[in-house]
This record gives structure tokens, C-alpha cells and sequence, in this order.
């Protein structure tokens, strides 16, 4: 299972509505698909940044189930995703890299 680091941050140019009572159920729609994905162990952490427009959630899945979650929070969110490599798993490919490299010479 891939992990994924995913920072959100309230796109200010969508289309949101003028209405605050739209916005609020706007807003309360994304949280309930966020914790539907908690439930499921999907999305294992969830957090805001104190601008109160930006946050983060550590997502686990495949790169296609990413997509498809951050595809419902589209134009309202703007998301920079980034895949987790275990550190044993990057230390391994570094070091092997390192000695690719010195052979290579």
C-alpha cells in the first residue's frame, strides 16, 4: 500500500457560491467524503494549518484511488500530492545508487 502526503489549500478563484448557508454545505459535504475515507482507513490523518484555508491528509491506496478522491474536491481545492518512500526503502535505493554510480567510474 502506497502512502501519500497530500496538502490542500482552498482555491479562492472556484467558483464558490455567494451564499454563506451554500458555502457551509458545500463545506460540510467535503468533511463527510473526507471521514467516509477515514472510516474506511483510507485517509489515516487529517489536519488543518492554522490559515484556516490550507491543511493535509496522510492518504494510503494506489495513485488512481489519489486521483479519484481528489477529482470530488475539484475546481473548490488545489492539492500538491506527494508519494511517501519508507526510509528503509530510500536508504536501500540511495546507497545502491551511490554504489551504481562509484562503479560506473
Amino acid at each position: 500500500m502506497t502512502k501519500f502526503l497530500v496538502l490542500w489549500s482552498r482555491n479562492m478563484l472556484a467558483p464558490w457560491p455567494a451564499d454563506r448557508r451554500e458555502i457551509a454545505e458545500n463545506v460540510e459535504a467535503m468533511f463527510e467524503a473526507i471521514e467516509r475515507y477515514m472510516d474506511i482507513h483510507m485517509v489515516t490523518e487529517n489536519g488543518f494549518f492554522i490559515d484556516g484555508d490550507s491543511g493535509y491528509f496522510i492518504f494510503e491506496g494506489t495513485s488512481e484511488d489519489i486521483f479519484k478522491i481528489t477529482s470530488l474536491f475539484g475546481p473548490f481545492i488545489r492539492f500538491d500530492i506527494k508519494e511517501m518512500i519508507p526510509y528503509g526503502v530510500g536508504k536501500d535505493t540511495i546507497v545502491e545508487s551511490l554504489h551504481m554510480k562509484t562503479l560506473a567510474r
